[in-house]
């Protein structure tokens, strides 16, 4: 059973808007869109995304401790599952007539198919099961709410609005605008901040009864749940695949409607 909090601070993608599904989805069209069938084998489009998936965790890893930048995260996220789709599939690259070239143009070509995939996703709008429920809930509860994403803020706001979720939204902290990643506890912290006031906040006396209303829902452990410890905040694990994990989060489920039954 779930207590009633006053302040929910929600991860975006896999928590509230179905980051899987629809990074699915805009692959699938821009495969056909980019015709990667005849240009480097691609027929099995669940293979391809499978790919992607691998190479882009990693990625993304690196990302979020500041080893590479987001250029290059866009680029190469693409352009490794060419490669490598290409390898695995016996497949011919024709990008050009000697390597310089190949790799010239196959860094173009991974540049402009990614710039779509961004422009693509912001029209996929599934959500995550029951979390329209949870926030129409939460708001006419009174409750606060704010997001806190590490994604790339030129698109997290448009998937919000697109998907219809933005208005029961109160504060967004997108960890390229504030300069501060999760699970860094500086962002939870500033979160918190905009939906007590920061003048409250700095009350030290009332400073751990805010925090006792405050919960963290999100779906991943490391930037979500161990940022919410470290900041000293009350954690909703979303796990719909049922990963193992250590340090006891304060609630865990499969499913947003246990927020608010």
């Amino acid at each position: 059973m779930v207590k009633e909090y006053k302040y929910y601070l929600f991860d975006i993608d896999r928590t509230l808007w179905a980051f899987d599904l629809n990074a699915k989805n805009a692959i699938f069209y821009l495969i056909d869109e980019f015709n990667l069938a005849e240009k480097i084998g691609v027929h099995d489009k669940e293979l391809f995304f499978k790919r992607y998936e691998d190479i882009n965790k990693v990625l993304w890893q690196r990302y979020e401790r500041g080893e590479i930048t987001k250029e290059r995260l866009r680029s190469e996220r693409f352009q490794e599952t060419f490669l490598i789709f290409c390898i695995e599939n016996g497949k011919q690259v024709n990008f050009g007539e000697n390597a310089q070239e190949q790799q010239k143009n196959i860094s173009a070509f991974s540049e402009r198919f990614g710039e779509a995939y961004l422009e693509r996703m912001i029209y996929e709008t599934a959500l995550e099961p029951n979390a329209r429920e949870v926030l129409e809930t939460l708001k006419a509860r009174g409750c606060r709410i704010a997001v806190i994403s590490n994604g790339f803020k030129e698109v997290q706001y448009r998937k919000m609005r697109n998907s219809g979720i933005i208005g029961y939204i109160d504060a967004f902290f997108i960890s390229e605008e504030v300069g501060i990643h999760k699970p860094c506890p500086i962002i939870f912290k500033r979160a918190l901040e905009a939906l007590c006031g920061a003048d409250e906040y700095a009350n030290r006396e009332k400073r751990p009864e805010i925090k006792s209303q405050a919960l963290m829902v999100g779906d991943d452990f490391t930037n979500d749940i161990e940022g919410a410890q470290i900041f000293g905040i009350d954690q909703f694990y979303y796990n719909p695949y049922h990963k193992p994990c250590d340090g006891g989060p304060t609630y865990e489920s499969d499913n947003l409607i246990d927020l608010i039954s």
